[in-house]
């Protein structure tokens, strides 16, 4: 096998690897074990990447065949995170599964919960896998009783995207920090400019990422990390972000779009000039925009300490069950996915951030940064993240029901309707999922 250009890990001790039954015990996943032509292993992995992000990662998947004498992976797109780990569970581990499947933050708990899954640290600790160099705060999220259960990969966070030049036409001369100050910036633009200050779209990651941020737990038990959540526990922040919006609404200061998309032609047309998304669109974001782009942190209430935002994105789940040979390929194509250079230049093609530590140290991001400072800003909301059980984030079977259950609220809200009514009609449909999911888990 060849050497792999990974000097931070020593798991290339892996040949003689024999994994312990424990370790993968439960459904027999990952499939049939296959051969290509040149008589390398296939690692089948389902990803959620389209587009030009999709390129990124086929980038980084041709990469790692390049150096691979004994694995090759197959990467196949399987639809939005949702869809692919909904595909997943049918299958159930039989033939055609995949060894590796990239989920997004909101599936986890329903991953842990399927046993289709391996506990990652004890494949780490079985294969040497080198896991100092992993941001602590990714490795955070995908952690539940001490054992973590998806390799962080892709991660990212919501953040505030500002039209700069608007901003400077207006004399703001500071980004805002505080749900307070979007709203003096929204009265100078409007003031100044025929563009509407702030436009939005419900966006349910955002509204429990903004939670995190202003120290509230998205569901109770601590976010569903002391034990399994029963409820949500979002409320006092929630009516924070929605009386805000409602203001910015009476005012005529906001424009609601309908979808992201929306959102994204809207900001990058000067149809608004701030809007909240997702970091991983900031590469599409700046060089779609004819004007300067300029990228904040989540706000918080006035007097409020940020507690900072999880590490959300994707990450990626290992088949319970694999072949020693086949794990010790997965964990092989883990340690150059989550090294350094690769990383950065991951974080590079995507927006992104890189989960490794040591990524930040390299020429690459550093040329990255310095051509598109506004990465860098994403990236350093989740590195000054305080690390505890609210930036661990919602470990939550329901949790794409909880963030669809706010999308329909804020659309309430959007349209006049009563914001305490529109909480409520939220937290009953979400608390009532949860109690019926609860209700099926062994």
């Amino acid at each position: 096998m060849k050497a792999t250009n990974l000097s931070r890990r020593s798991f290339l001790s892996l040949a003689g690897l024999g994994l312990a039954a424990t370790a993968l015990a439960g459904c027999s996943g990952g499939g049939d074990t296959t051969t290509t032509e040149n008589g390398k292993t296939v690692i089948l992995l389902w990803n959620s990447m389209d587009g030009s992000r999709g390129d990124a990662l086929q980038k980084i998947v041709d990469g790692f065949n390049e150096q691979s004498d004994e694995f090759e992976v197959q990467s196949e797109y399987q639809g939005s995170y949702d869809e692919s780990t909904g595909s997943f569970f049918n299958m159930a581990g039989g033939s055609g599964a995949p060894a590796i499947v990239q989920i997004g933050e909101q599936n986890l708990q329903s991953m842990i919960d399927s046993g289709l899954v391996a506990n990652v640290s004890d494949l780490i600790e079985q294969t040497d896998f080198d896991d100092s160099d992993l941001l602590e705060q990714a490795v955070n999220f995908y952690t539940y009783d001490s054992s973590m259960y998806a390799m962080p990969f892709n991660s990212s966070c919501p953040v505030v995207y500002y039209n700069q030049d608007v901003l400077t036409e207006a004399g703001v001369t500071e980004l805002p920090t505080t749900f307070e100050g979007l709203t003096a910036a929204a009265e100078q633009i409007a003031a100044a400019s025929d563009v509407t200050p702030v436009g939005l779209f419900a966006y349910g990651y955002a509204m429990d990422q903004m939670v995190t941020n202003m120290g509230g737990y998205v569901v109770n038990n601590e976010n569903g990390r002391k034990e399994r959540c029963t409820e949500v526990a979002y409320q006092d922040q929630i009516k924070v972000l929605f009386d805000w919006v409602k203001s910015l609404n009476d005012a005529g200061q906001l424009t609601p779009f309908s979808s992201e998309d929306d959102a994204i032609s809207g900001f990058s047309q000067r149809q608004c000039a701030i809007y909240i998304d997702t970091s991983a669109t900031a590469r599409q974001i700046i060089d779609a925009a004819d004007f300067e782009v300029s990228i904040g942190f989540l706000p918080v209430s006035e007097g409020t300490e940020a507690e900072g935002i999880y590490a959300g994105g994707g990450a990626l789940c290992i088949s319970a069950g694999l072949s020693d040979d086949v794990a010790r390929g997965v964990m092989e194509f883990c340690a150059y996915a989550t090294s350094a250079d690769v990383q950065a230049t991951w974080a590079g093609d995507t927006g992104y951030f890189p989960i490794s530590t040591g990524a930040y140290e390299t020429d690459t991001l550093s040329k990255i940064y310095t051509e598109y400072p506004q990465l860098e800003v994403s990236a350093n909301q989740l590195r000054n993240s305080k690390v505890n059980n609210i930036t661990a984030g919602p470990l939550c079977s329901q949790l794409p029901q909880l963030r669809t259950d706010l999308e329909t609220a804020l659309e309430s809200v959007f349209n006049g309707g009563d914001v305490d009514a529109a909480i409520e009609t939220a937290v009953n449909s979400t608390n009532s999922a949860i109690e019926s999911a609860n209700a099926g888990v062994a």
